[in-house]
């Protein structure tokens, strides 16, 4: 298990992405889709992401469609 929390850097970026943009996810899905990757990769070991369920590429990119 990694000593810190490999994805907490991204959880970060998007908290800075989103208050900089007037908390409109549409202007940070790069920054959401990088944890989104990070998640899947390191889920079990990741704190920030234990709340999120790992998703498909195919998923994410059909609700990037929607928006």
């Amino acid at each position: 298990m990694p000593k810190a929390d490999p994805c907490k850097k991204l959880a970060c970026t998007i908290q800075k992405c989103l208050s900089e943009n007037d908390f409109q996810e549409s202007r940070c899905i790069k920054q959401i889709d990088n944890l989104r990757e990070c998640c899947r990769k390191f889920h079990e070991f990741s704190l920030v992401c234990s709340g999120m369920k790992p998703k498909s590429t195919k998923e994410n990119q059909n609700k990037i469609t929607k928006v």
